[in-house]
């Protein structure tokens, strides 16, 4: 009870020391009429003691000095005349004169003897399908309110009068009405008065370019003409939505990048756009149209793996690849690259998504030498594989008695694990594993006598379950050559292989250094062959030969590289 007494004799001590005021009338506006100015007001009461008079004081400055242009006894009036027949603009101020000793006068506000001020219109707003105007205040006091106007093809059309607010939104605008409709802001006093009409302001249309074909990109260009008239701009920020969810802002940028990208657009993608302008005065975001498009772009080529090669008998390639979806059109190349630099070639009828390129153009492949492919989309963007290398294998007989085999590495620069299989191969494409799991890069076999050898690598890559499995070339060796040549042979023999004459190899020689001459009793050549598969069928010049003996001789290089001669005779029998 204490606390609440002390807070009250405060509060009258400093209601004490206040000092009184007498109110000013209520300066509501002026308005010319016959060469001379209305000034109308409003009284207001005041109750300090008996009221003597209104004071009205003029200047024809706005800063003075102010002299006392009449003094009215009247307490009912609300209005005077000043004559004015030059139309000069005057400033005004009322105040009253009460009998109220030390209590001080306070004046009203200066109006002048002009229209308002034309207020600023700032911009023009499209949110969620309404316009929002926005405009600054008139700078002069009389005004009372803002009449929003259309412009249209006959005048301008009073849509509506707001008292002290600055913004106004229009709902029901057609869409396509947005950006055509113009507007401009007035102001009004009490006396009638309004203000010169301002800026006519429309919405900013947006439009885009770009998301589609080759080009993932899309440029929005808001107007420039409907931005420039707008309020001084501080930047320009693009707003997104992907597939109807909300608005995103991107960053802003200069105001005068009137060229707004996006680079995150995905095949497909349904996209809307609006443009947001902000101010330096004012505060306030302007936006534009909404410009929506879905995204129609060809896809890039995607990179992928090359998961070995394998170079066949004939020179052709078998390629297996990681299967990376890429679409078609591309165009793909093969480079070889060898020791020699590199060479280039177009890979036709390329069926993307396979797994597995097939090369049956022979090609010039040998140890060494590596590949890769470039594939290039029809917007000119390229992906190039790693290289890889195939498996060459070279066999040493070593004294007839052993098989000593190396080979070449399957290279493809990828994680994952790479073994080795040795196969000895034969004659009706069958295939016997020798050795299995390898990762050493030579093995041993002692098998004698002929036989043939390939290397099957098998890689499987990093995290997938499916291998892929590689031929090597084949190589065969043979054992020591054993020769057999019959004494006698006959063309009309029933058995083929007694119906010519030729001799029998255990290990077939090579051609090089092959020769077998059959002679008559004079000395005469009568046939002669550098084919080991080709004999003498007992013809001379198309005419059968004589029965008889005949002298032959024979020379074949070994499969160690040694040369032999035979001579003999054999009997034609018929």
């Amino acid at each position: 009870m204490l606390q609440r007494c002390f807070t009250l004799l405060v509060l009258l001590s400093l209601t004490a020391w206040l000092p009184a005021q007498i109110a000013a009338p209520d300066f509501l506006c002026t308005r010319s009429e016959a060469g001379g100015e209305i000034l109308t007001w409003a009284n207001v009461a005041n109750d300090c003691g008996p009221y003597l008079a209104t004071e009205i004081y003029r200047s024809e400055s706005v800063g003075g000095p102010f002299t006392l242009l009449t003094s009215i006894a009247d307490a009912t009036l609300t209005e005077y005349r000043d004559e004015n027949p030059a139309g000069q603009q005057l400033f005004y101020f009322l105040q009253y004169r009460y009998d109220c000793p030390g209590v001080q006068e306070v004046t009203s506000d200066t109006l002048d003897s002009f229209i308002p001020v034309t207020p600023e219109l700032r911009y023009v707003s499209i949110e969620d399908g309404d316009l929002v105007l926005s405009w600054s205040p008139s700078p002069s006091p009389e005004v009372s309110g803002y009449v929003i106007l259309e412009i249209t093809d006959t005048g301008a059309v009073a849509l509506d009068t707001v008292a002290t607010d600055t913004s106004y939104r229009i709902p029901g605008v057609p869409a396509n009405e947005l950006t055509t409709r113009q507007y401009r802001i007035a102001a009004i006093d009490p006396c009638g008065n309004d203000s010169p009409q301002g800026t006519i302001l429309t919405g900013v249309s947006l439009v885009g370019l770009g998301g589609e074909g080759c080009e993932s990109r899309v440029f929005l260009n808001p107007d420039p003409d409907a931005l420039a008239a707008f309020a001084p701009l501080v930047a320009l920020e693009l707003y997104v939505s992907v597939n109807g969810g909300p608005y995103t802002g991107q960053g802003p940028v200069p105001a005068d990048s009137l060229t707004l990208i996006y680079n995150e657009g995905n095949d497909q993608d349904s996209l809307c756009f609006y443009v947001a302008a902000t101010f330096t005065e004012g505060g306030g975001s302007a936006r534009s149209e909404v410009f929506c498009k879905t995204i129609r772009i060809n896809q890039p080529v995607r990179p992928f793996d090359l998961y070995g090669i394998e170079l066949g008998d004939g020179g052709s390639l078998r390629i297996p690849y990681q299967e990376g979806g890429n679409p078609a059109p591309v165009t793909a190349e093969l480079d070889l690259i060898g020791p020699a630099g590199q060479i280039t070639y177009p890979l036709t009828d390329l069926l993307l998504g396979s797994g597995e390129l097939i090369v049956t153009d022979p090609l010039p492949f040998g140890p060494g030498d590596a590949a890769r492919i470039t594939l290039t989309d029809d917007c000119g963007r390229a992906v190039t594989t790693n290289a890889v290398q195939p498996v060459f294998l070279a066999v040493e007989d070593v004294a007839g008695q052993q098989a000593q085999l190396n080979w070449t590495p399957l290279t493809n620069g990828l994680t994952g694990q790479i073994t080795y299989t040795v196969l000895r191969s034969f004659p009706d494409g069958t295939n016997d594993s020798v050795a299995a799991g390898l990762q050493a890069l030579q093995f041993s076999d002692d098998t004698t006598g002929n036989r043939c050898y390939r290397i099957l690598a098998t890689f499987v890559p990093e995290g997938i379950d499916t291998s892929y499995s590689f031929r090597s070339n084949e190589v065969c060796v043979a054992g020591p050559t054993a020769v057999y040549v019959p004494n006698a042979f006959s063309p009309t023999a029933r058995q083929d292989v007694n119906g010519e004459f030729r001799p029998f190899f255990t290990n077939p020689p090579a051609s090089d250094g092959y020769r077998l001459q059959v002679f008559n009793r004079w000395g005469g050549l009568v046939f002669e062959s550098t084919d080991p598969g080709i004999g003498w069928t007992g013809d001379i010049n198309g005419r059968a030969a004589d029965v008889g003996a005949y002298v032959y001789t024979l020379a074949y290089v070994g499969p160690g590289g040694n040369l032999s001669r035979n001579t003999g005779v054999v009997n034609l029998i018929r």
